[in-house]
């Protein structure tokens, strides 16, 4: 019997492998995600300092990213990877002892919260740069969406298992949970065999770091149609994926709900993540994967929206589903998109700009809206966020020549190359 086309990328063992470690991995991240935030929220009442959490989570992106990049096309990726993982499980376990002497300090998280997302930026950057070590160009967004079902999925699984620990028992077991979880991912990375060579000496010289970053965003310049779906990708994250720092005060507020409900609606999101993953996986051909991006990039803005209009928990967390699920997608073929028509060579180097620039405007927004919600309510912020998002999304693939080779049926049979309209 044949492997159902639906996960056709988990018949490569190394891929196997890899989903099975990325689950894990990420299910601790939101683990953490929902103890952090929460946590502070409780300690300072203050969304500022919840917005302060998601940017140190997500700012290393932007410092450490461009160098993960280079260093996964010169050492061993899975190296580089497993290394990361056992980062994340130290600073979680470290936070873990300490909340358990009774050190609960604001502070504290954010600290902890800034070392786990240095770890983070080089656990997506050397995900992405693997899949086409492990699998062929042919199926790669088959393993792109299997891969954002457990990235943007571990939300669900994350929070199922964060909401009734820290419900019953506090944030304090949510982080031993987190620290479990990350061990276990680094502990099955280590099984995912490379023949990428472990280091080339001849590549790598310290003092020459900068210039093979620049020769990737040169690249990404270069392949126009590459840039403007990093361009586009790095708008939705600032404008639709930016919300998690107005979840406590939305909830607490606007929908007078508690903890429970917190991790609840973060575990739908998931949800959504994971079933609209899933049920696009088996898409192969190209004009179908183009429809669906667009239909994606608008749903994602316009899901957000309505939810500014919700006031009831079981209402956000249906609106939840909508909103994980176009996300997830958009991101899944995004990434695919940009890593078939990367030269292998570059790999690395753009898998690093492309999570550098999502992760690096994530964390700009979030620190943003932080403050502003004193301004502007968290549910008025989602509706102006959403709704600009889908005004953006459409004008891009309405009037860029690049984009609409995506979806128009000539996609695939040109390439337009270097200068020209958007």
């Amino acid at each position: 019997m044949g492997i159902p086309r639906i996960i056709t990328s988990l018949g490569f063992k190394g891929f196997r492998l890899l989903w099975l470690s990325t689950a894990l991995g990420n299910s601790g991240k939101w683990a953490f995600t929902v103890a952090a935030s929460w946590a502070i929220f409780s300690l300072t009442h203050s969304t500022s300092l919840v917005g302060a959490v998601m940017f140190a989570s997500m700012i290393p992106s932007v410092l450490f990213t461009p160098l993960a990049g280079v260093l996964a096309d010169i050492f061993n990726r899975r190296y580089l990877y497993s290394f990361s993982l056992f980062i994340s499980a130290l600073a979680t376990g470290c936070l873990a002892v300490f909340q358990s002497i009774g050190y609960a300090s604001p502070y504290l998280i954010i600290v902890c919260s800034f070392l786990m997302g240095a770890a983070i930026s080089f656990q997506m950057t050397c995900t992405n740069a693997l899949m086409p070590d492990l699998v062929p160009k042919s199926v790669l967004y088959n393993a792109s969406a299997l891969q954002g079902s457990v990235q943007q999925g571990a939300q669900f699984l994350g929070s199922l298992l964060a909401s009734p620990l820290l419900v019953l028992f506090g944030p304090n077991v949510v982080f031993i949970l987190c620290f479990i979880l990350y061990t276990s991912a680094g502990i099955l990375s280590l099984w995912i065999h490379l023949k990428q060579p472990s280091i080339n000496t001849e590549s790598f010289q310290v003092s020459r770091l900068l210039r093979p970053i620049g020769q990737g965003f040169a690249y990404i310049i270069n392949k126009r149609l590459i840039g403007l779906i990093i361009l586009l990708v790095g708008l939705h994250c600032f404008l639709t994926m930016s919300y998690t720092s107005l979840l406590p005060e939305f909830i607490s507020h606007h929908l007078n709900a508690k903890s429970g409900v917190y991790g609840t609606l973060v575990m739908f999101v998931g949800l959504g993540a994971m079933l609209g993953t899933l049920s696009t996986a088996a898409i192969s051909t190209a004009r179908a994967k183009g429809f669906l991006y667009v239909i994606t990039a608008a749903g994602s803005g316009l899901s957000l929206y309505i939810m500014g209009f919700v006031h009831m928990p079981l209402t956000a967390f249906l609106i939840g589903i909508m909103i994980g699920g176009t996300q997830a997608v958009f991101m899944a073929l995004s990434l695919s998109f940009v890593l078939e028509r990367t030269d292998i060579k570059y790999t690395g180097r753009v898998a690093g700009a492309y999570n550098v620039t999502a992760q690096g405007l994530m964390a700009i927004a979030n620190f943003l809206y932080g403050p502003l919600s004193k301004i502007i309510p968290p549910n008025i912020n989602m509706m102006i966020t959403g709704g600009s998002f889908v005004i953006i999304a459409v004008l891009f693939l309405a009037l860029s020549v690049h984009l609409k080779t995506l979806y128009q049926k000539s996609s695939g049979a040109k390439k337009i190359k270097g200068k020209g309209v958007m």
